[in-house]
């Protein structure tokens, strides 16, 4: 087409240029994809540290009065466990026991605050790494 004295061309790239412009897209997305979810996976899958080695679970506790707790807890997971703290309703009590792997351990509290009968507290029992467990206690009971 011509317009004035100018020539303008209509025609675009080469379908062979398109060709290999599209595919040079697709395999940069698809490497940055691969990239990204690689990371996302080893990060996932990566060992996640001793915490995820630790499981402890309540398997009793005997709170028939306000001023003594005993809890029993099981180390159900793969490595022995070191307890650092014992919260009751927020109330810190400082400990320094070793629950071994399998075995179950009785764990004598004396809670210092009020603690009103019927009422169900949180206990959060806190491990020398940093991992957190917690459980439900109802205060005047048994479980």
């Amino acid at each position: 087409m011509k317009i004035g004295k100018f020539r303008v061309s209509r025609k675009a790239v080469s379908p062979v240029i398109a060709t290999l412009l599209m595919i040079a897209v697709a395999v940069a997305a698809s490497v940055i994809v691969y990239v990204w979810s690689a990371g996302l996976l080893g990060t996932l899958m990566g060992g996640g540290g001793a915490q995820v080695k630790e499981q402890l679970i309540l398997e009793a506790y005997n709170w028939a009065t306000p001023a003594n707790l005993d809890v029993y807890l099981r180390n159900v997971g793969s490595s022995d466990v070191v307890v650092a703290a014992i919260y009751v309703g927020g109330a810190p009590n400082p400990r320094t026991d070793t629950i071994s792997v399998k075995l179950s351990s009785k764990i004598a509290l004396t809670p210092s605050g009020t603690y009103s009968p019927g009422t169900a507290y949180t206990v959060k029992v806190v491990t020398s790494t940093g991992a957190v467990f917690s459980f439900s206690c109802i205060a005047g009971s048994s479980g």
